[in-house]
């Protein structure tokens, strides 16, 4: 069970005695980061990652087109032999040296794990039973046939820019009804718009500007593409070119254009595990401006599959937080009847059932906090040794000071969180009394004085530790929770590396658009703008997110804090995500925001008779090189 909450006093107590410079000056990035759970993933493709463990992958391996240099070891006799035999057997396989290959694509060639996602998302999938389906980068064509056999679509465009040398692969799809095969970029514009035409289309119907039905589900159109990548492709500023057309796939939400002028339109993408992590983040640190359009624009976003390690990121969320995430993921799949396939859960899945079996509840913030850190097991090895041996002998066995050197990290950042949870506890008090009406407006004057006090005599370090603390817990205890994944009604399956050729771990991300705001959708000429300036407004905010909302609103533009602050109602009810506490300390701030906040901050901007132009506002914006903002890489919609 989880502990219990703590009085006051006995916290209290704890951080008196937890002075300002018994912290170490890495306090900050030792509750903010951890090691990474994945090891860096080479840039270069190695033997290690050319394993061919299926049919399929030893068919794409023999094509030639992935190729790595010789190891140091290649003079070895069995090395020799070895690769005598490669070439014998790869040599019976007729192969003309004309065709060529990205070898930095990566395929699915795991049959069981497209079996075990199709089962896993198959209820979802029924409703477009008999659609059009748009398929970029089919490459070896195993997740296309999956979904070909499940949906029967009456029409299903392969959309392949390296079509002579996949054709062998796509021969047994080719052969289905329906099934057309188009040498052509899903990711040059150019080629896509050139197929968003009645004559692939015959089925489906583009929509004039401002029509109901552009904000309508369309069933009938089902999109899925292919945008893993190792190494990752880059495009002039952008370090991913996957991160960018993930970006633009979102803003034609908004913007009704590609595959959204027929509806919206649900998306199936397939990305390297670390391409997500931003535009589908599990933390707040790493929740950007491609993040809260994806909660503006999608009913849902999840990750259907994915690494069983986690994002492989320095940040850790608390870890009762964690456990709260899973634990609400494994109750909607329990009430909706979703079974996870066998062997495909990872540890926190498990952990959750097992909690949820036996009846437990976690509520976020009703304990003192904890991070899961490596040194935790490397301590609890060390004194099962310990043990083990009656003693280390603290003189000449080295394991004696590592042992007392993590029990003394252990021990202070124990204090520590104490001391979070003690600060947290005190301005939950304060939000309560003013809920229930128990204090008098001076009793609440003088709580307020006292905690902000409190809080003022902590040093910076300490207050960014708890401001992180804090703002994570505040997503998490909205209903909904702020971030997709928190909203999650689905655990993703776990992957593994040999699943893929080359063998790079690979996440499925569920895209379903949902309507959106009017005013977010007023963009480009013969438009009011609106949608242009709320992006960049959020650009503004957002690279000072954790500055208060008036003093960002004020760097925004001169008066707009006084116009809107009083107005906004949302941002002070704390049902609503607000927070009412008279106190610099407490204020909420842009990153803090939500999306209903976010859209209701748009319409005070419209209302606002004194507010700048979108020419203005470009204009201040660059001048305060602000226009890239929080996401430097999402800066501009480039078109390929």
């Amino acid at each position: 069970m989880l502990p219990t909450r703590l009085p006051h006093s006995s916290i209290q107590a704890t951080c008196r005695h937890v002075p300002k410079t018994s912290f170490p000056l890495t306090s900050r990035r030792a509750l903010s980061y951890t090691r990474p759970t994945l090891a860096a993933t080479s840039i270069r493709l190695t033997s290690e990652d050319l394993k061919a463990t299926t049919p399929l992958a030893e068919k794409l391996r023999d094509t030639g087109i992935w190729r790595t240099r010789a190891p140091s070891k290649a003079t070895q006799p069995d090395f020799v032999e070895e690769q005598t035999k490669r070439r014998t057997r790869t040599s019976s396989v007729p192969k003309s040296p004309s065709v060529k290959g990205d070898k930095q694509r990566v395929h699915l060639v795991s049959d069981k794990l497209g079996d075990d996602i199709v089962s896993y998302i198959g209820p979802s999938l029924e409703r477009h039973r008999g659609c059009d389906i748009i398929d970029i980068n089919p490459g070896a064509g195993l997740w296309s046939s999956k979904l070909n056999d499940l949906l029967q679509p009456r029409s299903h465009l392969l959309l392949e820019p390296e079509a002579e040398l996949y054709t062998p692969f796509l021969k047994s799809l080719l052969q289905k009804s329906g099934t057309r095969l188009v040498p052509k970029s899903g990711i040059l514009w150019k080629d896509l718009l050139s197929v968003l035409t009645p004559e692939y289309l015959p089925h489906q119907t583009q929509h004039p500007r401002g029509s109901e039905k552009l904000q309508q589900r369309n069933d009938t159109l089902l999109v899925t593409a292919n945008f893993a990548f190792h190494p990752k492709k880059r495009f002039r500023m952008f370090d991913s070119i996957t991160l960018m057309v993930l970006h633009q796939f979102i803003e034609s939400i908004a913007t009704n254009s590609l595959f959204q002028s027929y509806g919206l339109v649900r998306m199936l993408i397939w990305t390297r595990f670390d391409d997500k992590t931003r535009i589908l983040p599990r933390f707040m640190q790493r929740r950007g401006i491609s993040a809260v359009l994806s909660e503006l624009y999608c009913d849902h976003f999840r990750e259907v599959c994915g690494t069983a390690n986690g994002d492989p990121l320095w940040f850790k969320r608390e870890t009762q937080l964690e456990k709260a995430s899973s634990l609400w993921t494994a109750q909607r799949m329990r009430d909706a009847g979703t079974v996870m396939p066998s062997g495909r859960s990872n540890e926190s899945y498990r952990e959750a059932v097992a909690n949820l079996e036996q009846g437990i509840a976690i509520v976020p913030g009703s304990s003192v906090p904890s991070f899961d850190r490596p040194y935790h097991d490397v301590l609890s090895k060390l004194k099962e040794k310990n043990e083990l041996a009656e003693g280390f002998d603290r003189h000449t066995d080295p394991r004696y000071k590592q042992m007392q050197r993590y029990q003394w990290r252990e021990n202070w950042e124990v204090k520590r969180h104490l001391c979070l949870y003690e600060w947290q506890q005190r301005l939950d008090d304060i939000v309560e009394a003013k809920k229930s009406g128990r204090a008098t407006p001076e009793e609440i004057r003088d709580m307020e004085a006292a905690w902000h006090a409190s809080m003022s005599r902590n040093g910076a370090k300490h207050m960014g530790e708890y401001i992180t603390y804090r703002d994570n817990l505040h997503f998490m205890r909205q209903n909904p929770p702020v971030m997709h994944w928190d909203r999650r009604d689905i655990e993703p399956l776990a992957v593994l590396p040999d699943e893929f050729y080359p063998n790079i771990e690979c996440c499925l991300l569920d895209l379903q658009p949902k309507a959106v705001h009017p005013l977010m959708r007023e963009m480009g000429p013969n438009s009011n703008r609106a949608g242009d300036s709320f992006e960049l407004i959020m650009r503004s905010m957002l690279s000072i997110g954790t500055q208060p909302i008036n003093k960002a609103l004020a760097a925004l533009w001169p008066g707009a804090a006084e116009f809107i602050i009083p107005r906004w109602h949302s941002i002070r009810d704390s049902e609503r995500g607000g927070i009412d506490v008279d106190s610099s300390h407490a204020s909420l701030t842009p990153r803090m925001l939500n999306s209903a906040q976010w859209a209701e901050l748009l319409d005070l901007w419209m209302q606002w008779p004194f507010r700048p132009s979108f020419v203005d506002l470009i204009g201040r914006s660059q001048d305060e090189g602000t226009v890239h903002g929080a996401d430097t890489d999402f800066g501009t919609t480039i078109d390929l």
